[in-house]
């Protein structure tokens, strides 16, 4: 008996055209669209947008797709995925409104391969082959003293080039992964065509719609306020080393929950410090989180609610850190929002919606010791009078070198 070996390519032109046959209700989800919308300050420091906008013309950055999870300079940052089961990897439109800033459209394109990806890891093993001994201390909770059983610690101490372990390691919480990865089969914005990235003013809000081959035409949807840009997270310190360090805050305008990391150096000792009253938890909670672990951790007192306005680090804490105070980091969660293809009238029982859009919103902060000071120095410079040649005319200093100095100002420090 013969038998016929059908090509693997015809089985998927088949499945295909097979699939396409299908009544829309009996298909899965043809498209996911994906916006994560997040804004970023670093308050105390004036003027710090434009020596965002500096730094990066300086280095020649351009936005890439992201940031949003974990933004650098101050501002605005939107990162856009996008997952067409039709034709994965094909490029697509989508229609912004005027008040984004970017253009009447955006262009979303599959990320750009390139070489192996940079380890950390060999750095840290040539770090780990010097004797020696490196110690973690964690705290945490908001108050004036350092709650019973605190700190926890965990040292590490290396002898002849082989790390010897003790004490207790604090494991970072568990959170699911629930966004898309930079990698096929998505098609992103910001990518290597991008020229324009989103500015301060930037809004969200107004009618959006995607266009691109094997692509649903209902795929047409509009944001409100309550799925645009956060304002910013203003937060202040009182105090520094060897002292208390209180922490208040502006109320963030639709923020579910906050949470606050703060790390300092003691020596060869990292101290490490959360908001959290039910453990520790790290800097893995610095980013977005799916609504329902919001609730919970709200619940169990990981997380602040969205009423607080005020936590003290414990004064213990930080006593023995050098310089003016530990780096902290902080963080107001948004909401995830999901947006369906709206139900057609007279639609079967089994019908489902062939597009979807999530959008998640968060907004962070982060104190730096001296950071205010940088940025003093940096406001003086500015409200000096501009060079001018022998002629008289005014002498504009050169944007590459105007970063590059207030850049060699922060590294000093």
């Amino acid at each position: 008996m013969h038998v016929s070996v059908i090509p693997a390519a015809a089985v998927s032109a088949l499945a295909l055209a097979l699939s396409a046959c299908l009544p829309a209700h009996a298909q899965a989800t043809q498209a996911e669209l994906y916006i994560d919308v997040a804004t970023h300050a670093m308050p105390g420091m004036p003027g710090m947008g434009a020596i965002g906008r500096l730094a990066g013309a300086m280095g020649g950055e351009t936005a890439s797709y992201g940031q949003a999870r974990h933004p650098g300079m101050p501002g605005k940052y939107l990162d856009v995925a996008l997952h067409n089961r039709r034709q994965p990897g094909t490029p697509a439109d989508q229609a912004v409104p005027g008040g984004l800033g970017v253009g009447p459209s955006i262009r979303l394109l599959a990320p750009a391969t390139s070489g192996s990806t940079p380890d950390a890891t060999p750095a840290m093993g040539n770090a780990t082959q010097q004797d020696g001994s490196f110690r973690l201390r964690y705290y945490w909770g908001c108050g004036d003293q350092v709650r019973s059983g605190q700190p926890a610690e965990f040292t590490v101490t290396v002898r002849n080039g082989r790390p010897v372990t003790s004490g207790r390691t604090m494991q970072p919480r568990t959170i699911p992964a629930h966004g898309p990865k930079a990698a096929p089969p998505y098609v992103l914005w910001p990518n290597t065509s991008t020229r324009t990235a989103v500015g301060p003013k930037a809004s969200l809000v107004g009618a959006h719609q995607l266009a691109g081959d094997a692509l649903p035409e209902s795929m047409r949807f509009v944001l409100d306020r309550g799925h645009d840009f956060l304002p910013e997270l203003r937060i202040r310190s009182e105090g520094g080393a060897g002292q208390g360090t209180l922490l208040r805050w502006d109320g963030v305008e639709g923020a579910r929950a906050y949470f606050a990391h703060a790390s300092a150096s003691d020596g060869d000792t990292i101290v490490m410090w959360s908001s959290s009253e039910d453990g520790y938890a790290g800097l893995e909670l610095v980013d977005y989180l799916p609504d329902t672990l919001v609730t919970q951790w709200t619940g169990k007192r990981t997380l602040m609610k969205p009423d607080t306005r005020e936590c003290r680090i414990p004064d213990a804490v930080f006593a023995n850190a050098g310089g003016n105070g530990p780096m902290l980091q902080m963080i107001a969660y948004g909401s995830e929002r999901s947006i369906a293809e709206p139900r057609p009238d007279g639609a079967a029982r089994e019908w489902k919606p062939a597009w979807n859009v999530r959008v998640r919103t968060k907004s962070t902060a982060m104190l730096i010791p001296g950071l205010g000071a940088i940025g003093a120095d940096a406001a003086r410079d500015a409200a000096k009078p501009a060079a001018r040649d022998k002629a008289g005319n005014e002498v504009k200093e050169e944007v590459k070198d105007a970063a590059k100095r207030l850049l060699r100002g922060l590294i000093r420090r």
